[in-house]
């Protein structure tokens, strides 16, 4: 049996501000649920490179590293230009796309974010440009009759099944960013294992409230086309998939509201685009600077830059680290003490060179996409602990495999490890995880080409291992029988490919540098501590030369 909430309907257009604060009251901040769309937000603006990595116990040069990421995911360099020296790194990031967002969100909502985005979304990166006491609500009720007027056609998506959105969810990776379900508990879990609340913040998801599940649909499967960031990545989501998860999303418990605050949201008050106000709005938007972060077509980006970060001061926290709104065009954060002491130590420190150097490039890069969330390098990141029993994999002998079995693998020397050709294919493709890791539950998302793809050359130069080398002694004749011991956990093509615990061992000479899969054999526990993986031919005189054979064998059986 189906189970969706009851949407309570929304008055459009504006309601009472007295009302408003009732919504914001009521709706976002104190609630705890155990659905995840309904996890508590923090009450600040939630950029999930600094949640994780930052806190108020890092000294003053730490945490500048810290504010130099919210400088840049909080697209603060749009107006305040950062040094040419910093540049590469400040490149801001682009907010929601708000072609069709007529089509996603009803005008009560427009009005609400449009006025102060913390009332639907308490833990947005959205400032307000309305929060102060200056608001002229004539321009707030033109600017949500210009984003009404944006509209686009949603397919009518099937409805999807509840109970398969929630394993869907729960086991493809969904959760090394966003909340777990409180109370959920995995199937392939053992009776003894006891399932912890997750620690750390999770990325906010609350909007999906206010989406209907055909539109919660289409963002699923089209995340790109609505955060042009790409920080929301693509699963390769299958129609039926994503209607289950939306269907799952949409599924909470029913929200339980004061008497007078339900009577103003069930008013059944129509709203009827204005062209007049329209044509405002979409003055509006360019004068408001609404440009500095969103696109929409049709609409000239035009952008009054602001005093640059070199010449900023941020003693007693002024403009955008305000208390309290400021009005005007100054943008509102509400950041907290900790991100507004970031901020100031990394605009103090803005004028120095920066380390920018192959290793912090890569950091950078990784933390921004969080990466970090699923995959492990040089001792940061990596699934949360609680985490991990969300990662799963499918086939009878796959906890013979440890941790290895279940999890996303490290990056460490994973640019000594893939060839170019093979990284390219993980960064750049769909269903490439499936070859290489068939019993693997979890998908290795796909984001926007042109924020992946520096990696492979930084992966590449970072990591090395000098290539094999036949020795002129002959080695062990390349055949099967090389294999035969793999063979116990490690498929060769696709068969047993389900059955196996280990690796597709077929697709090596195309995966893998042959330097790195010769110190791979010769010491696993090197690259995984713990893997029962054992030492290939312990007591070969010429090992290198062995394992040349066994990389002749499975060149020649790939090719057939």
């Amino acid at each position: 049996m189906e189970i969706l909430p009851k949407r309570f309907k929304r008055v459009e257009p504006a309601i009472p501000p007295c009302l408003l604060v009732a919504l914001f009251l009521f709706l976002s901040p104190s609630l705890t649920k155990s659905h995840p769309a309904h996890a508590k937000p923090v009450n600040y603006p939630f950029v999930v490179g600094f949640e994780r990595f930052h806190s108020s116990l890092d000294d003053d040069d730490y945490l500048a590293e810290g504010g130099m990421i919210l400088l840049n995911e909080l697209n603060c360099v749009s107006c305040h230009a950062p040094p040419a020296a910093h540049s590469a790194r400040l490149t801001g990031v682009m907010g929601t796309n708000l072609e069709g967002v007529g089509s996603r969100l009803k005008p009560v909502d427009l009005e609400i974010m449009i006025r102060n985005p913390r009332f639907l979304k308490r833990d947005t990166t959205m400032p307000g440009l309305f929060s102060g006491a200056d608001r002229d609500l004539d321009e707030v009720t033109a600017l949500t009759h210009f984003l009404a007027s944006k509209t686009y056609t949603i397919p009518k998506y099937p409805t999807g099944d509840v109970d398969k959105g929630r394993e869907i969810y729960h086991r493809i990776g969904c959760v090394a960013c966003h909340a777990p379900e409180v109370g959920f508990r995995p199937d392939h879990l053992p009776e003894s294992t006891v399932v912890e609340l997750a620690g750390l913040p999770s990325v906010p998801m609350n909007l999906a409230d206010l989406y209907s599940r055909e539109t919660l649909t289409h963002f699923l499967l089209n995340p790109h086309q609505h955060r042009p960031s790409g920080r929301m990545p693509e699963f390769g989501l299958t129609l039926a998939e994503a209607s289950d998860i939306a269907s799952y999303l949409k599924a909470g418990p029913e929200r339980e509201l004061p008497q007078n605050l339900t009577e103003a949201l069930e008013a059944d008050v129509a709203f009827e685009i204005d062209p007049a106000k329209s044509a405002l709005g979409k003055e509006l938007f360019v004068s408001k600077q609404c440009t500095a972060c969103h696109e929409i077509q049709g609409v000239k980006k035009s952008i009054r830059k602001a005093t640059p970060l070199a010449k900023l001061s941020t003693e007693g926290n002024p403009g955008c680290l305000s208390e309290r709104p400021v009005g005007g065009l100054v943008p509102y954060y509400g950041l907290d003490t900790v991100q507004k002491r970031a901020i100031s130590n990394a605009i103090a420190r803005i004028g120095e060179k920066p380390e920018w150097n192959p290793l912090t490039k890569l950091d950078w890069r990784l933390m921004s996409l969080n990466c970090y969330a699923c995959h492990e390098r040089a001792g940061k990141g990596g699934p949360e602990f609680a985490r991990e029993i969300y990662f799963s994999g499918i086939g009878e002998n796959i906890h013979d495999l440890g941790r290895w079995g279940n999890m996303p693998p490290t990056l460490e020397s994973v640019g000594a490890k893939l060839t170019d050709q093979w990284l390219k294919k993980v960064l750049l493709s769909r269903g490439r995880d499936k070859e290489v890791r068939p019993y693997m539950l979890t998908r290795m998302p796909l984001f926007r080409e042109e924020d992946v793809k520096p990696l492979i050359k930084q992966f590449r130069g970072l990591d090395s291992l000098p290539p094999l080398k036949k020795s002129g002694k002959p080695g062990s004749a390349p055949d099967e029988t090389l294999v035969k011991d793999c063979q116990q956990c490690h498929p060769l093509g696709e068969k047993d490919s389900e059955n196996l615990p280990g690796i597709n061992l077929a697709l090596a000479p195309e995966r893998l540098r042959d330097g790195w899969f010769a110190a791979l054999l010769k010491n696993p526990q090197s690259f995984h501590p713990g893997t029962p993986m054992p030492v290939a031919f312990p007591d070969s005189e010429e090992p290198d030369t062995d394992i040349l054979a066994v990389l002749d064998y499975l060149k020649s059986i790939s090719k057939n």
